[in-house]
């Protein structure tokens, strides 16, 4: 029952090209090597899913196995009936606090957006959690156009890691420079953020899709301070829509980050960005951010560190990240990011 659990929300999770999300720490441990490592280990997970219990008929169609994946299903034997599955593709995962918002299957290439607004991390000191309440990533056609930008490193390279772990590393907004939570070393967090979901489409077929979500890491503040996180995804036009908005009895200083992956190139003008990204032609959007917060560019930089992307442990490459720098407070408004992909 739970493997037949855990793979159905595998493949509920992917995009079309069968790589899942990226949230928190992944050091891609292996426990039984028998193919290149390469990609991501999705597929194969996938594969020997549909082996053991099943594939349902949502699932995506492209699975492929490899080594491993044959190999365990050789070990195992014949496939178990399981009962009671999901007779649709799940989009949301409470307990996780994670929400997809998505294209049909058939509008190709898929837009695939993930929304954070759960728990902090697992358990007390959630080790292996980033400070990242409220953060999205959003591909095209499996690009990664607004990333999470990865791990990179567990020890030995402190500044990299105080770089990736935090608020600013993420598609969120900070307060104050202050992260959501308060971390107690590189593997501790002596405060969490509590995320919760306030309100979500349901309908499959319905032509906007919106999430609704807020913390509470900045209630610590002076004056207290709660982040509310609003994003749309309008499938007929192809656009993402995020909404920030701060509720405060006071002003604060205010970071929006937006991290783009690492095939992205982006021209800033302004408070618009044009980006592109290469592939079977070209891919290409606009990103119109909030006028009233002044927007710059980083790419590759060490002093300090900004405009990086990890695509895996130990790894890192350059990467452009947005961020724009105001203050926020009663009487603002929200702040309106619009993501619009061009066909």
């Amino acid at each position: 029952g739970s493997l037949c659990r855990m793979v159905d929300a595998a493949a509920a999770l992917v995009d079309e090209r069968l790589a899942g999300p990226r949230q928190g720490d992944g050091d891609d441990g292996r426990a039984l090597v028998l193919d290149a490592v390469e990609g991501t280990s999705w597929s194969s997970l996938l594969a020997l899913g549909a082996a053991l219990v099943g594939a349902r008929p949502w699932w995506p169609a492209t699975v492929r196995g490899d080594a491993r994946s044959t190999l365990l299903t050789g070990l195992v034997g014949r496939r178990r009936e399981i009962h009671d599955r999901p007779g649709r593709r799940p989009f949301h995962f409470a307990d996780a606090g994670l929400t997809l918002l998505r294209t049909s299957v058939a509008d190709l290439p898929e837009i695939w957006v993930r929304c954070d607004g759960g728990p902090h991390g697992f358990l007390s000191i959630a080790a292996h959690a980033h400070a990242d309440a409220l953060s999205i990533e959003v591909r095209h056609g499996g690009v990664e156009v607004l990333a999470d930008p990865g791990t990179y490193c567990y020890h030995g390279e402190p500044a990299w890691r105080s770089y990736f772990r935090p608020t600013l590393g993420h598609n969120t907004l900070e307060l104050d420079e202050r992260d959501q939570s308060s971390s107690g070393g590189p593997f501790l967090w002596s405060r969490h953020a509590h995320g919760h979901v306030l309100h979500l489409t349901e309908e499959d077929d319905a032509r906007i899709l919106s999430w609704t979500a807020e913390h509470d890491g900045y209630r610590r503040l002076d004056p207290p301070a709660v982040h509310r996180r609003t994003v749309r995804l309008d499938r007929c036009e192809r656009r993402v829509t995020v909404v920030d908005r701060v509720r405060s009895g006071g002003r604060h200083r205010c970071r929006l980050a937006f991290h783009l992956g690492p095939a992205v190139h982006a021209d800033l003008s302004g408070a618009v960005a044009h980006l592109e990204w290469p592939v079977a032609g070209r891919g290409s959007a606009t990103l119109r951010l909030p006028e009233r917060l002044c927007w710059s560019a980083h790419r590759g930089e060490t002093d300090p560190i900004a405009g990086w992307h990890s695509p895996g442990f130990g790894r890192r490459e350059p990467a452009i990240t947005l961020v724009g720098r105001g203050v926020c407070g009663p009487g603002d408004g929200d702040m309106v990011s619009v993501l619009e992909f061009h066909r």
